[in-house]
């Protein structure tokens, strides 16, 4: 098992002869996001022109259905974008970590976009709605302290009332933690996934919570050591240094977590459209 020095110090050596390419995979992602900023941004001024401008009003999202339908079609229709292009940018950091050539990758994703936006959308609906399940219980939990916190006063609060109010505040915590454990248990299906895009999405989720066992200290450790640089991504540039360097990181992890089952199949896959397509 790596430690965080060594799992970085992998890295470093992985972006030195691939760091143009990790800056241009960066630059794709950064720009998939600045793209849907401007089209938001366009569309209202567009909509603010043609006196509809009450559409980005939050509170005429509970007053008017047909607006709260369009922004639910919005949201669809961003994050199934975001959710394909976060699936390639994680495969081509793959290939940069590994040290191959992303090129054949993307040209092999692009000439079947239908069949991986499928893949993305599949894998990443599975695996949001499993936390979403698991977060639940500390939502519940949350919503009871918040309202127990308004309509009780100090003055009115009695020792059952307190007993219960602590036990609310203790549940919360715990299954937070409980939550988090189960992320990171999910932390390789979307690798597994990339690594053999012909993976059953639930398979790779139980292989993932199987190879997690034992290495849960030395993720933590690692996405610890970067929440030091978070504020360094409110300056904006250094994030086309950090983000390489987390994703390489990241992926180095991983590929040790995984050891003998990291089996990338595609090469194979590439080698068999290359050879059906000359």
């Amino acid at each position: 098992m790596l430690t965080v020095k060594q799992i970085k110090d992998n890295a470093r050596s992985a972006l030195n002869s691939k760091m143009g390419d990790a800056l241009t995979i960066t630059m794709h992602a950064i720009t998939n996001i600045c793209m849907i900023g401007l089209v938001e941004f366009a569309l209202y001024l567009i909509l603010q022109k043609l006196g509809l401008g009450y559409y980005y009003d939050l509170r005429n999202i509970f007053k008017m259905p047909w607006v709260a339908t369009m922004w639910g079609i919005q949201a669809v229709v961003i994050v199934c974008f975001l959710t394909y292009q976060r699936h390639i940018v994680r495969r081509m950091f793959v290939d940069i970590t590994i040290g191959k050539d992303y090129i054949l990758t993307r040209q092999y994703i692009f000439a079947h976009t239908n069949e991986f936006i499928k893949i993305a959308l599949r894998s990443s609906l599975v695996l949001n709605f499993l936390k979403l399940v698991m977060f639940t219980p500390a939502v519940l939990s949350g919503y009871m302290i918040y309202r127990w916190s308004l309509r009780n006063r100090t003055d009115e609060l009695t020792s059952l009332g307190l007993f219960v109010f602590m036990v609310f505040i203790g549940f919360t915590i715990i299954w937070l933690g409980v939550f988090f454990k189960y992320c990171a248990s999910l932390s390789l299906a979307p690798y597994i996934m990339s690594l053999n895009p012909r993976t059953n999405v639930f398979d790779a989720c139980d292989l993932s919570a199987k190879l997690m066992e034992g290495h849960y200290g030395q993720y933590f450790s690692l996405v610890f050591s970067f929440v030091m640089y978070l504020p360094l991504m409110l300056l904006i540039y250094p994030i086309f240094v950090l983000y390489p360097f987390w994703a390489a990181s990241y992926d180095t992890m991983i590929k040790d977590i995984m050891g003998s089952y990291w089996q990338d199949k595609m090469p194979s896959m590439i080698r068999r459209w290359q050879k059906y397509q000359q």
